[in-house]
């Protein structure tokens, strides 16, 4: 007969507990009898009381329910949602310890999954870590004839309204609530995720730091236009907003943005601008929604690529060429590679409107476009990968590794998917030789990161 082993602890029961270390997501964990016991809003040095909500073979979670004794470095001035809001999971530590836990989180990472110890740069924060993004996608809510516009609470699909998010501006909170309030009084039909019935379903807002100017895009269930009379009143108090589109997704599930899009009004852009170089964004652009931190990150890499003038550098994934321009400036050619047409499109723009005549913008998958390259005998001193999470499939990494550059520059939003790679890419002939976190999303657990790796064979282009 088979036998089971007994937890130390059971469901819907209190206990009481040290933190001794946390998770890559930042939730605390303490240890019963050597088991671990994941605790969200706990702090490493805190005793807690929590209460046990999920018992599996060999951790369990819970839930806070009292601070018996707590850490130096807890942040007391937390945002009202922050029991319910899915989203600021780090905002109830303060500043300097939320970058020293992602600098952590890095380190281990490539530690247990890479097999690499190195030392890794401190975190680079930002100076006010509020009012960062640029980019916000709210759910539409109705309940008892009241628009709500807001995100999921925690682990559901339930909506909340923000309440004056903080990573917002003073500017969006404004239109988010002139738009809960029109909404309401124009009566219009709100999608029901459940029964898949109703008009609208998601706003989504882009605004440009630099010119304050604002993009809407209103996301329908159909293609008809029932916008107008909105569209009319937000112009009328808001001139900040200059453009507004209607985004056609059709599809049920929890993907927001469909794939057809409708200019209703105003201009098809706003601009922005990283450095000294000034950048069109559309409605589909990839572009970093923390424009302060993202040219940290961009100034980063052309510290790292060493850059003197005679160098041919590759941007896989170059999306509308942020990083490509980047390194124009400063290189005798770049090549940007990147699969969706529409996004090199936007980058043979920006390289116009910023007068870059030595980078050339191609539509095409890295993995398959690089190797043809080298075999008509090219050469690059340098590539720069920036992949989304999931990273680099293994033909890409074979790519690069194969194309001998003198130096790979790795910019990643996954420690877990970097760490893979990368060993991968050291196996390959590379070593690693500067690691430096990026805190692109401040009051989260995500953290970017950028790698300096340079060959260590003779074979390589130096």
């Amino acid at each position: 007969m088979q036998k089971h082993s007994v937890k130390p602890v059971e469901l819907n029961q209190e206990y009481t507990l040290v933190v001794n270390s946390h998770s890559h997501e930042g939730e605390g964990i303490g240890r019963i009898n050597n088991f671990a016991i994941f605790v969200p809003g706990a702090i490493p040095g805190e005793e807690v009381k929590v209460k046990i909500t999920e018992v599996k073979k060999s951790f369990a979670r819970g839930v806070l329910k009292e601070i018996i004794v707590a850490s130096k470095n807890r942040n007391q001035e937390n945002c009202t949602l922050i029991d319910t809001c899915g989203g600021c999971s780090l905002q109830h530590m303060n500043y300097d310890a939320q970058l020293e836990m992602k600098k952590e989180i890095v380190e281990s990472t490539l530690k247990k999954i890479g097999g690499i110890e190195i030392e890794v740069a401190p975190t680079i924060g930002m100076d006010e870590p509020v009012a960062y993004r640029n980019k916000g996608q709210f759910h539409v809510h109705k309940k008892d004839g009241q628009v709500t516009l807001g995100f999921y609470n925690k682990n559901s699909h339930d909506v909340m309204g923000t309440n004056n998010c903080s990573l917002f501006s003073e500017k969006i909170n404004e239109i988010v609530v002139f738009l809960e309030e029109i909404l309401t009084d124009e009566q219009i039909k709100v999608y029901n995720q459940k029964d898949k019935t109703g008009y609208l379903r998601n706003i989504v807002f882009r605004q440009s730091k630099e010119t304050n100017e604002i993009m809407l895009i209103f996301v329908t269930n159909n293609k008809a236009n029932k916008l107008n009379k909105i569209i009319s009143l937000i112009e009328e108090k808001f001139p900040e907003v200059t453009s507004f589109f209607q985004n056609i997704n059709p599809e049920p599930g929890p993907i927001i943005l469909g794939k057809e899009f409708k200019l209703l009004k105003g201009k098809g852009l706003i601009s922005d601008k990283l450095g000294s170089l000034d950048f069109a964004i559309s409605p589909e652009s990839f572009f970093q929604v923390n424009t302060e931190q993202a040219e940290k990150l961009y100034t980063k890499a052309l510290e790292y690529a060493g850059l003197t003038g005679t160098e041919t550098v590759v941007d896989a994934y170059c999306g509308i060429g942020t990083i490509s321009l980047f390194m124009a400036k400063h290189a005798k050619k770049v090549y940007g590679i990147e699969s969706v047409t529409r996004a090199t499109e936007d980058a043979k723009f920006n390289a116009i409107i910023n007068e870059v005549t030595n980078a050339e913008f191609i539509a095409a998958k890295i993995e398959k476009w690089l190797p043809k390259w080298v075999e008509e005998g090219n050469s690059a001193d340098v590539i720069v990968v920036d992949p989304p999470r999931k990273g680099c499939d293994q033909e890409t990494l074979q790519a690069m590794v194969e194309a001998k550059p003198g130096k790979i520059i790795y910019v990643s939003c996954n420690p877990s998917t970097l760490a893979r790679d990368l060993k991968f890419i050291v196996a390959g002939g590379y070593e690693v030789k500067k690691v430096q976190p990026v805190d692109m999303f401040p009051l989260t657990s995500h953290v970017e990161s950028i790698i300096l790796m340079t060959s260590s064979t003779s074979e390589a282009k130096k």
